[in-house]
């Protein structure tokens, strides 16, 4: 923490001024809990979060004020005495607000940043509005509900390369929802055993086979050997069919290797590649489509662990919006999305955070995964609003008592039923 000078008269660089302009900005929002004043914590947020501190010793004033995060709102929605984080208290200047006795304030913050702070890079947007605020030892819990950029902003991200339209003209697929099935079991299997599998599963109706997010590199399934014969699958069953199959590569691994898998992914012909922003950054998915010009789906690897708790982390609705913004062209809804353990209100804004107007920013198409089957294909459709979306499925599939060929010909039947 570097916030050790704090003086009073600094504050008004911490709070909205009306001569600014907007469209400079961005704004996040805040729940957050605090024994502090939950004005006083988020005045220190917008400090912490941007310049930590104003004056130095020895040094002339600094010219601050376009840089500084600004403060827009504190709403105080009650209290609580339930702890979530343990308390401490360090020796700086956002430590020194009005502590209160017990319990905490719960509040909505609203905060501007400067784009001028991060420019047009995810990771760096990221570390401004959240690197430090979850170490503040005075803060219970804390969770970014959303961010909101102005048009003028949206316009100078990239966003998906492909997005909804060119995944189905890409993969030839009109007026339904896209089939596919994850390698299970995810890993022991042998390159003949994932082959023999795969093509069961194409020849049964399903559009696409995916890689599993632990389906890696190794000596059992070397990764060029797999995605050779993956290909040679998908075309095999191509030429059987006269319909248009495709097989996503799992490319989740350290960094240079990342990049390296994805070059001999390209030269194989994959079609589309697996990464997992929560594990890789969440740029990763805006480099490889750049790099190789083919659409990526990103997994929801770790994401949970951001956003599964009510108060604590990110809202989910925000990182599917980040992870479009960011690039994919295919993003994974939560776990629990059309089942009887999601609210109508959440499964609405993640669904907006895929499909929502944002100028040149393409939709995302939504990937609904986690026990479906095909007589849930109906609610499927009802809770999406769309055909726009993917069904990523493979217990249904393997429990067929006809075989795994005779599962994935249930969904597309199931679907011939309801279209």
């Amino acid at each position: 923490m570097g916030t050790e000078i704090v003086a009073i008269e600094d504050k008004s660089l911490f709070i909205w001024q009306d001569s600014l302009k907007p469209e400079d900005y961005l704004i996040a929002t805040y729940y957050v809990e605090t024994c502090l004043d939950a004005e006083f914590t988020a005045v220190a947020i917008a400090m912490e979060q941007s310049a930590t501190t104003t004056k130095l010793p020895g040094f002339k004033s600094f010219n601050l004020s376009p840089f500084t995060a600004r403060v827009i709102s504190v709403e105080i929605t009650g209290e609580t005495k339930d702890t979530f984080l343990p308390f401490y208290r360090l020796k700086t200047g956002v430590y020194q607000g009005n502590y209160k006795k017990s319990g905490y304030f719960s509040a909505i913050i609203k905060i501007a940043f400067p784009f001028a702070n991060f420019g047009k890079s995810i990771t760096n947007l990221w570390n401004s509005v959240g690197g430090e605020v979850y170490r503040m030892g005075f803060i219970n819990t804390a969770k970014i509900l959303d961010l909101d950029f102005p048009d003028l902003y949206l316009q100078a991200l990239k966003g998906p390369l492909f997005g909804i339209k060119g995944i189905r003209d890409k993969f030839k697929i009109e007026n339904r929802p896209l089939f596919i099935r994850s390698t299970r079991p995810a890993v022991g299997l042998t390159i003949e055993e994932m082959a023999k599998i795969n093509y069961s599963v194409l020849k049964g109706g399903f559009d696409g086979v995916k890689d599993d997010e632990l389906t890696v590199d190794n000596s059992l399934a070397p990764f060029l050997k797999r995605i050779n014969k993956m290909v040679e699958i998908v075309k095999r069953v191509e030429d059987e069919t006269g319909e248009k199959k495709f097989y996503l590569a799992n490319i989740i691994d350290e960094p240079l290797k990342t990049f390296k898998l994805a070059e001999l992914a390209v030269k194989a012909e994959v079609d589309g590649l697996l990464v997992a922003p929560a594990l890789q950054g969440l740029g990763i998915a805006q480099d490889i489509a750049s790099m190789t010009g083919v659409p990526v789906l990103s997994h929801s690897s770790w994401s949970d662990l951001l956003t599964r708790h009510p108060k604590f982390g990110i809202s989910e609705p925000l990182l599917i919006k980040i992870q479009r913004i960011a690039g994919a062209d295919m993003v994974m809804l939560p776990g629990n999305f059309a089942t009887a353990f999601s609210g109508q209100e959440s499964e609405e804004e993640c669904i907006s955070a895929c499909f929502s107007n944002w100028g040149k920013i393409l939709p995302s198409l939504p990937v609904l995964a986690g026990g479906k089957n095909p007589e849930e294909l109906k609610n499927y459709l009802q809770k999406v609003g769309s055909k726009d979306f993917m069904l990523i499925v493979a217990t249904a599939v393997d429990h067929h008592p006809a075989g795994i060929e005779a599962g994935a010909r249930a969904f597309r039947e199931a679907w011939e039923l309801i279209k």
